[in-house]
């Protein structure tokens, strides 16, 4: 099997050198220094204190990425579908393609892009960032979900289960959820309660779930994102928001994707987080003050950013 990562920033670069640890021929999709750095050093992997130095092959030529059996799409939702559109001209009929995007609407995106071919949703918990180009520092979680989005043609399912026992050779906790729409949900529930409010107050989840107002704040976040996913069809048990802080309390300091777009001046992710819950809300006739608010301030820093 051979693996494609397009869009190798630091979660990307991390779930493919863990396949490429488990033996799976891994080529990384990506540009500028941290390109370069890859070429030229290789990929440094810091995984709590410990670091590992992996040779890889890295281009910021699509067409690397023609005979790959499967690629993950490790690329921001901002640019996913610029990334289907270059993708679309050099993927092989067979190929499968893996979503790693937040928010919920990646796989459908993608599906749209490649309808005859397979689409895998997944969903990482992951403390990761690039500490300069070429290194990853990996501080906080690392357990994927995945699962098969629609399609249930049984090649997909053994594509499906040789990723899975791959990371888990590798170390990663992976596994396949029951359904990937609540897969999905849980996850944006924990975006939409801390990466707003992190970037906001350049403080880490943990940090933001320890001081009681703010973790008030996560968890009416949490609350009316639940609701809009039932009213969506999701169903997800409210439970779910103090098992999403108490992992939190309990991880390493996690720096949200979104503090680090923000303090690097990139465009956020605003828009398929605190920002889709909201536009749902809104056709569906749901109140959501605090997933509304969160949107106007993370929008209003973007435009300061531009």
């Amino acid at each position: 099997m051979k693996v494609g990562i397009a869009g190798a920033g630091a979660v990307g670069c991390f779930y493919g050198a863990m396949l490429q640890q488990g033996g799976v021929d891994t080529v990384y999709l990506t540009r500028g220094e941290h390109l370069r750095a890859l070429q030229t050093n290789g990929l440094l992997v810091v995984s709590f204190g410990t670091s590992k130095q992996i040779n890889v092959a890295a281009s910021d030529d699509a067409a690397s990425l023609s005979d790959c059996d499967v690629i993950l799409l490790a690329c921001k939702t901002t640019g996913l579908e610029t990334m289907c559109e270059q993708l679309s001209q050099v993927v092989s009929k067979n190929c499968m393609l893996l979503t790693m995007q937040n928010g919920v609407e990646a796989p459908e995106v993608v599906q749209r892009y490649f309808p005859k071919h397979a689409v895998i949703a997944a969903s990482a918990f992951i403390g990761v960032r690039i500490e300069r180009p070429g290194v990853i520092n990996h501080s906080a979680a690392g357990h994927i979900r995945l699962g098969r989005y629609e399609n249930k043609d049984e090649s997909a399912k053994q594509v499906l289960d040789d990723l899975i026992q791959t990371w888990i050779k590798s170390g990663v906790d992976a596994a396949e959820p029951e359904d990937v729409h609540v897969m999905l949900w849980h996850k944006m529930m924990w975006n939409c309660g801390f990466n707003a409010i992190t970037a906001l107050t350049r403080r880490f989840a943990k940090d933001i779930a320890n001081e009681p107002d703010t973790a008030r704040w996560v968890s009416d976040v949490m609350l009316e994102t639940l609701h809009v996913a039932k009213a969506m069809g999701v169903a997800l048990p409210q439970e779910v928001i103090a098992q999403h802080i108490a992992l939190t309390l309990k991880a390493g300091e996690v720096k949200t994707s979104m503090w680090q777009d923000m303090e690097h001046g990139r465009p956020t992710e605003i828009a398929a987080m605190n920002g889709y819950v909201a536009k749902q809300a809104k056709a569906l006739g749901i109140e959501t003050p605090v997933n509304d608010l969160l949107t106007s301030l993370i929008k209003a820093a973007d435009i300061r950013l531009m």
